[in-house]
């Protein structure tokens, strides 16, 4: 590559009838000094290019790094609402299962009390038909001491009776009885 240097201090041959080798220098001078602006900005831009390329490259890079942590967090989302999925459906199975085992632990408990009712309410006729049976015999027992009782004291009246008429109690014992 030609330098701005190489440009001012080109020396070209003269000739008959050549150009005014003033004009040639102040010409080369003229396209050094616009070649040095030139190669100044084709540096500055060359650096910005290189800086920009490196700003896309790390812009390329968290792009890609976006599009996979995005890809993951799909991923990710997918998967923990499977998993919520899976275990809602296995706490809803628990549930059932827990239910229909307290269930049938109250059906259980129900039959089982339903028994012991039955059985209470057949301890209680028991009860009722042997007091009913000890009243009904009390009853007759009252009644025949009662007739005992009367028989008694008929019998006391008889022999008080007896005692001071003895001869009429004795037909009358005999009319009594049917003899």
């Amino acid at each position: 590559m030609i330098t701005p240097l190489e440009i001012q201090n080109q020396e070209f041959a003269t000739k008959l009838r050549g150009c005014d080798p003033q004009e040639v220098k102040h010409f080369l001078y003229l396209i050094s000094e616009e070649f040095a602006n030139l190669l100044e900005n084709n540096h500055v831009i060359t650096r910005e290019l290189s800086v920009l390329r490196a700003r896309v490259g790390d812009m390329e890079d968290r792009d890609k790094i976006l599009k996979d942590t995005l890809i993951s967090a799909q991923q990710i989302k997918r998967e923990i609402q499977e998993n919520a999925s899976k275990e809602a459906e296995l706490t809803v199975r628990e549930g059932q299962l827990k239910a229909e085992t307290l269930y049938e632990h109250a059906r259980k408990e129900v039959d089982k009390m339903a028994r012991q009712v039955q059985e209470v309410r057949r301890v209680r006729n028991d009860i009722l038909a042997e007091v009913e049976m000890m009243v009904t015999r009390f009853a007759h027992f009252v009644d025949a001491e009662r007739q005992m009782s009367v028989e008694s004291d008929k019998l006391r009246s008889f022999t008080s009776e007896a005692n001071k008429n003895e001869p009429h109690v004795l037909n009358r014992v005999r009319k009594e009885s049917g003899a």
